[in-house]
């Protein structure tokens, strides 16, 4: 079984993802907030340098070993304050490290003349050294295996220099600064590595709201689909019959609060099965959708158009009085006669049977202004067909 440091692909002594890729994403992500604690602790070290550099000075003078350490620590200051500078504006070397260990390598060097020069009081310099090696591996952000090198740097350096200037208590020193190696790895180790496992979380979130997103827009793109099979004719894309039993009454309501006219036209194509005898079903479904393309296209975007049997259709005109509805209706006849479809090496001329009525706005329902168009249309196909009729109860 997997740990949760192996799922997510940490390297647990490292501190680091073990994918370069990963851990680049994880760099750049936190390098704002890196580069901004960095110039905390940047800050807070000058301070620090500062006030050793004149509290040693009053306290010890300036003799020529003095000179010496405070001219190291003045190179240190300047190299703090260059990092200063140059990181503003440039997170990434924050979260790179080279430059920030250079510095703690070079401070800890600082540290080591001290030994030479005040042998006589090494307890001071043994204790600056300890709190830089908790420093480096706490306060200042950097990577572990630099925050670790550092401090490895300063813990071997005073154990080499109490061993040479031959100091009492050498196995507590050892043993102090390998404690306080080992505390500051353990402590920089956690904090990175709950940096990263915060990091992965975060990512972790971010793919699972992606694929919720994309499944809600898909599942939105779904239920779309089937609301509009739900009220459209596949074959034609038109009004199906139930969906414009809604819109009869929706517009008739209207029409009767706005005191304004509808009319409802019938439609039957002629000779349909005569076409689907002798071309087959395929040129029918064409010549079906053709009508249907032609019916929406000549309209006005205020009237509904529908497919309710099988070479039937129905429009409803809102706000169209008969006088007005009976050229419109004939200027459709006129196009769909003019127009034909590829069969085979031929074309066929369609034609069809207009019936138009107006409807009852308290009394009609959509069943009942058909039953009076199909009455007309009725006598319109006795009649020859390829004509527009009006129900005579209009």
């Amino acid at each position: 079984m997997l740990s949760k440091e192996q799922e997510i692909g940490l390297s647990l002594w490292r501190g680091e993802f073990s994918s370069p890729l990963v851990e680049r994403d994880f760099r750049t992500h936190t390098a704002g907030s890196t580069a901004h604690d960095l110039r905390v602790a940047l800050w807070s070290w000058v301070v620090l340098l500062l006030v050793l550099i004149f509290a040693q000075a009053a306290r010890y003078g300036l003799g020529s070993g003095e000179l010496a350490i405070a001219a190291t620590r003045v190179l240190v200051l300047a190299g703090l304050l260059a990092l200063l500078f140059y990181s503003k504006g440039r997170p990434a070397v924050a979260t790179d490290g080279r430059l920030v260990t250079l510095l703690e390598l070079a401070f800890f060097g600082s540290l080591f003349l001290v030994y030479y020069f005040r042998a006589a009081n090494p307890a001071f310099t043994i204790a600056i050294t300890l709190l830089m090696q908790i420093a480096v591996s706490v306060v200042i952000p950097n990577r572990l295996i630099f925050t670790m090198l550092a401090a490895a740097v300063g813990a071997v350096g005073t154990v080499l220099c109490a061993w040479i200037l031959n100091m009492r208590g050498l196995d507590a020193i050892a043993l102090y600064v390998v404690l306080a190696c080992l505390l500051g790895y353990l402590s920089a180790r956690r904090q990175h590595l709950m940096q990263r496992r915060q990091f992965a979380l975060l990512r972790r979130t971010e793919e699972i709201n992606v694929r919720l997103t994309a499944e809600i827009e898909r599942r939105k793109l779904l239920e779309n689909e089937l609301k509009h099979q739900a009220i459209t004719d596949p074959l034609t894309g038109l009004y199906n019959r139930r969906h414009f039993e809604t819109l009869f009454e929706r517009e008739r309501l209207r029409a009767l609060r706005n005191s304004s006219s509808l009319c409802l036209c019938l439609i039957d194509l002629d000779f349909f099965k005569r076409i689907n005898d002798r071309y087959g079903h395929e040129v029918g479904d064409r010549v079906l959708q053709q009508a249907a393309s032609l019916f929406v296209a000549h309209l006005r975007q205020t009237d509904f158009v529908g497919r309710i049997g099988g070479e039937e259709f129905v429009l409803l005109l809102p706000d169209t009085a008969l006088a007005d509805a009976r050229p419109l209706i004939e200027r459709l006849r006129r196009i769909l006669a003019g127009e034909s479809v590829d069969a085979d090496e031929s074309d066929i001329t369609v034609t069809a049977t207009f019936a138009i009525t107006g409807v009852d706005l308290d009394n009609d329902t959509l069943v009942k202004a058909l039953r009076t168009a199909d009455k007309a249309l009725y006598d319109g196909k006795s009649a020859g067909r390829n004509r527009v009729m009006m129900a005579e109860s209009c």
